[in-house]
């Protein structure tokens, strides 16, 4: 039997998130108060700075710098700023059991466009979860993100593996196109239901 890979993403896969908590708390914080109508739209408008950060290109004591300086926030310490960018994190429960139950078969991975606080905050309360996978693929550690070639490419690298012995899942549809075109069997995540038939339909028994 060939050796099988399975993939999978961390937010909204993994863990559920939601970022408009942070806007909410920030904006207690900041008199501009114009900039948290939505946190995504934010996210959008200052990209550069979140990639930086999500390719492990600025430190997260930088990272705090530039967001208080743009957003003109005064009297919030880095530790409580942390706080706040942590506290938007909810665990699928039925995703971990599968990961849980699979990891006794099969070689898993986890790849994902993360950060250093969000990763190490994740890490510290649900370690035994991540000890299930044989490596973790995080954004800020490899200098790549997706959907760029150059992060999928380092994953099939590291495991030895040809791109259709991979699968991959993600709720990102661009993470998943550009996946595909490399040859790996990628799958949109949307539930937990979804997951399992995709998962069979490689050749994994659940």
């Amino acid at each position: 039997m060939c050796k099988k890979l399975i993939v999978f993403d961390l937010g909204k896969v993994v863990f559920d998130y939601d970022v408009n908590i942070i806007s909410n708390s920030l904006s207690k914080y900041s008199p501009k108060k114009s900039l948290f109508d939505n946190m995504e739209t934010f996210m959008f408008e200052n990209e550069d700075l979140f990639v930086k950060y999500e390719k492990g290109l600025i430190s997260s004591s930088d990272f705090y710098k530039e967001i208080i300086k743009i957003l003109d926030i005064k009297n919030l310490s880095f530790e409580k700023f942390s706080d706040i960018w942590n506290d938007i994190f909810t665990p699928i429960r039925e995703v971990i059991d599968l990961i849980i139950s699979l990891s006794d078969k099969y070689e898993l991975a986890m790849l994902s466009n993360t950060n250093d606080l969000h990763f190490n905050f994740l890490y510290q309360k649900y370690s035994s979860l991540f000890l299930k996978f044989k490596k973790l693929h995080l954004s800020y550690l490899m200098n790549a993100r997706k959907p760029d070639a150059e992060i999928y490419e380092k994953v099939l690298k590291y495991h030895n593996i040809e791109p259709h012995n991979m699968f991959f899942t993600d709720d990102n549809e661009e993470n998943i196109s550009a996946a595909k075109t490399m040859g790996i069997q990628a799958f949109s995540f949307k539930d937990i239901t979804k997951l399992k038939h995709d998962l069979k339909s490689f050749g994994i028994e659940i």
